[in-house]
């Protein structure tokens, strides 16, 4: 267990109004920090290393879930509903002490690596085997890129809860734990519980300019100890971190980082904006849903006492026209009684309809090594965003709050908060398409939907039954002659039976 020391926290306690149906909160104005270590002292305050638990505040302890994605974006509507439905379930079971985070980044990874763990290796392979194989490693190298690094794309759900000791936020997490397997057991998705060296190590990559393996440093906590430094003097960056700009950060000139909000939302909304943004190509994007649970009885308490508001005021309305010998109906305020209508509407929706309020914001954090890249990329999600009338804003003189609350530490500290039902929050269903990327695998060519390359061991699947359907003179044969091939090199000691009564497949068999 790591302490953070007493006379570093940072804070005061403020309040503020954020408009219709928007949270009044007291929040931690965090002081401007001076250091890099005191950069890194935002994030924690202490790490539970055998739980995979952080405190991040006196009273508030994170854990960190990661989850496969599974296939919604080219699902049918029934199954889409389906799984929307779940996902309401799932937000359902927190309470109004919990906050969640939906995250979805990619993880860099060095390109030569990452390739290792997809190319053949020759040097096991017998002569007449090598061309062969050779010819394979350049296609998948083609698919991977020539870039230095490569971004994995990883999904994660953060629960931050309000506990009085570490005892009690191990016990509440458990529950969350077994909950959170066997709903997305449902969505036939699966869960691990993340480590605090990988939680530490996303810190570390976003405010250096080299990965942490670069440093030559695998466990970050064991390397502090062996160094006798801090954790954060170990996280802290060596570069000059910049402050000065209103809408970004940067680091030493190598890298440039910005955070973004939605601010602004049409009356109808669906996932393919966040389908979108979280499937930006070429570009390092951390895409966050910080979502809060609001106290039921506290919002149907609020909720009547907005339309007791509204219909005062209309009968204030009503006896002004009486006053002046004309009729309310004649010069109606509609806009005030679209506002009556769509509150009486939340309120049975709350009531009857079995729905929550949760409060709501959707940060896009970019990061890139030039300015321009940066500004490029921001002007690529506005657009996206603008196509889906959506208005998306730069987080003027909060950049550092805005990666304190999207990176999986579980703050939501930020003013810009939006109230919203629970079918309202969950539209922003955190899953897109499924991903096969087993290491040491057979390649079978490109995901059309999220463009990444299929490396896949029908071993592991659930069921490694197969079949290849197309139009006549698609390529069939050929993909079917591919995969033999790879199953031979990759497991020269499994049987291939081939079913041939046209001969078709006899030279490929003489060749091997």
């Amino acid at each position: 267990m790591l302490n953070r020391r007493e006379e570093n926290k940072i804070g005061n306690k403020g309040k503020f109004i954020l408009g219709d149906f928007f949270k009044i909160r007291q929040v931690n104005k965090v002081a401007k920090p001076k250091t890099t270590s005191q950069i890194i002292r935002m994030f924690f305050e202490e790490l539970y290393e055998s739980s995979s638990i952080i405190r991040i505040d006196e009273k508030h302890y994170s854990v960190c879930f990661e989850y496969q994605d599974i296939s919604f974006s080219k699902a049918n509507y029934n199954e889409q509903e389906s799984i929307f439905l779940k996902w309401v379930e799932y937000l359902h079971s927190f309470n109004f002490n919990d906050h969640i985070q939906v995250i979805c980044f990619g993880t860099p990874v060095k390109t030569k690596d990452y390739k290792n763990d997809y190319i053949y290796d020759t040097k096991k392979l017998a002569k007449n085997e090598i061309k062969v194989a050779q010819e394979f490693n350049s296609l998948i190298e083609l698919y991977l890129g020539d870039k230095e690094e490569i971004l994995c794309k990883t999904r994660q759900v953060v629960i931050t809860t309000k506990a009085e000791s570490i005892k009690e936020a191990q016990d509440i997490f458990m529950q969350y734990q077994l909950r959170t397997e066997e709903k997305f057991k449902e969505l036939k998705s699966k869960i691990r519980r993340v480590s605090i060296n990988e939680r530490l190590t996303s810190l570390y990559n976003m405010f250096h300019t080299n990965l942490l393996e670069d440093a030559g440093i695998d466990d970050i906590i064991q390397y502090a100890k062996e160094k006798k430094l801090s954790i954060y003097d170990v996280l802290a960056s060596k570069d000059n971190i910049s402050l000065k700009e209103k809408n970004y950060i940067s680091i030493g000139d190598k890298k440039f980082i910005r955070v973004m909000y939605v601010s602004k939302l049409p009356k109808t909304v669906t996932p393919v904006f966040y389908n979108l943004i979280t499937t930006i190509e070429n570009a390092n994007i951390i895409t966050t849903l910080n979502i809060t649970p609001t106290n039921p009885a506290k919002t149907i308490r609020k909720v009547n006492k907005k339309i007791s508001g509204m219909k005062t005021e209309r009968l204030e309305k009503i006896k002004k026209a009486n006053k002046n010998n004309y009729s309310y109906e004649a010069v109606k305020d509609e806009k005030l009684e679209d506002a009556i209508k769509d509150t009486q509407n939340l309120r049975d929706a709350l009531q009857n309809k079995k729905q929550k309020m949760f409060n709501n914001n959707i940060l896009i954090c970019i990061q890139a090594d030039t300015l321009e890249e940066l500004n490029k990329t921001t002007k690529m999600v506005k657009s996206i965003a603008s196509e889906q009338s959506i208005t998306v804003y730069n987080l003027d003189w909060q950049q550092l709050e805005g990666i304190q609350n999207c990176l999986a530490f579980g703050f939501n500290t930020l003013q810009v908060q939006r109230s919203l039902t629970s079918e309202s929050t969950a539209v922003n269903v955190p899953f897109h398409t499924k991903d096969l990327m087993h290491k040491s695998s057979v390649f079978y060519g490109l995901n059309l939907v999220s463009k990444n390359p299929v490396f896949c061991d029908r071993k592991k699947l659930l069921n490694g039954n197969g079949c290849v359907l197309a139009t006549s003179g698609a390529g069939k044969s050929f993909s079917i002659k591919l995969i033999i091939e790879q199953v031979l090199l990759r497991y020269p000691k499994d049987e291939i039976i081939v079913i041939d009564p046209q001969g078709e497949y006899q030279p490929l068999i003489r060749g091997v």
